[in-house]
């Protein structure tokens, strides 16, 4: 993950407190196991069960307060006068069908967390932010993006692939480095690069696209301003040069190169990413006059 997406990630899971942060859980791992691997568990008279792993045989417990304390979690795990921990009601009710037992927290595990969860009967672990932030790392795009959607912070997640692709495209490029010159001036506006390169009945639907890309430019400029002028400059020739690769229409090198690339880098399947790589190339073609039919190549 992008350290942006990583971040916002991490800090939506930091603000889950107690139920919050045990239906957050829920939805992480229905996305990681699936609906016929795992199973959430009702809030109330959980019996010390937050969250069941059947194909691990596993049974989770949350603890998320607003700021760790010590004792409360010593209470929490193993109990006090007059009052049951987590892990004496999964003795009782729980461990001779499931075996193990693991414990999820909203922040960093301490040391004393973990000596006193390793120090415990049986198979036990605890796992918190940081192991959190990998078990999202490992999810497929789609998943990831669900979860993003599920904490509000789907914008990052559109950030991340915009950067991510870009990164991929100048990683694999073999192309010259050379100064590519244009005149800002010149440039064709959308509206007239449509009428120019598409046929009269495309113009109404190539519109509405290119409405629909265009949300994404100002993200693309503020990540191309974290890049020097040279990795531009060899992204926009990698680009051009794929682009002249293909034959057709504007419009056909348009859909195919952005085929090409989400087929390279992402997954065909994956309509946000192929989003993404339209806009990316739709935003280098206006720096680069392409597609005017009198401008097909630099």
């Amino acid at each position: 993950m992008d350290t942006l997406l990583k971040n916002a990630f991490k800090m939506q899971i930091l603000s889950k407190e107690g139920f919050e942060f045990e239906e957050f859980i829920d939805e992480l791992f229905l996305l990681k196991y699936g609906v016929d691997n795992y199973s959430p568990i009702r809030r109330i008279r959980d019996k010390g069960n937050d969250g069941t792993i059947l194909t691990e045989q596993k049974i989770l417990a949350c603890y998320a307060p607003r700021k760790y304390n010590k004792a409360d979690f010593e209470t929490k795990v193993i109990g006090a006068k007059n009052k049951e921990g987590d892990f004496e009601k999964y003795q009782k009710n729980w461990k001779t069908e499931y075996p193990y037992w693991e414990m999820y927290v909203n922040h960093e595990v301490a040391p004393e967390q973990l000596t006193l969860i390793q120090g415990l009967d049986g198979n036990t672990s605890i796992k918190g932010i940081d192991q959190i932030l990998s078990i999202i790392d490992d999810l497929t795009s789609s998943k990831k993006r669900r979860l993003a959607s599920y904490l509000g912070i789907e914008n990052f997640f559109i950030q991340d692939y915009i950067q991510e692709i870009i990164n991929d495209l100048l990683n694999a490029s073999n192309v010259e480095d050379k100064a590519l010159h244009f005149d800002k001036r010149t440039l064709v506006p959308p509206q007239k690069k449509i009428e120019v390169n598409f046929e009269q009945e495309d113009w109404d639907g190539m519109n509405s696209e290119m409405i629909l890309v265009m949300e994404e430019f100002t993200t693309i400029n503020n990540i191309l301003s974290g890049y020097n002028d040279d990795e531009i400059n060899i992204l926009k020739r990698r680009i051009i040069n794929d682009y002249n690769k293909l034959s057709g229409s504007f419009k056909k090198r348009l859909y195919n190169l952005t085929d090409q690339y989400t087929r390279e880098y992402g997954n065909p399947k994956d309509d946000e990413y192929a989003k993404c790589v339209k806009s990316i190339l739709l935003y280098m073609f206006e720096q680069c006059l392409i597609g005017r039919k009198t401008d097909t190549e630099l």
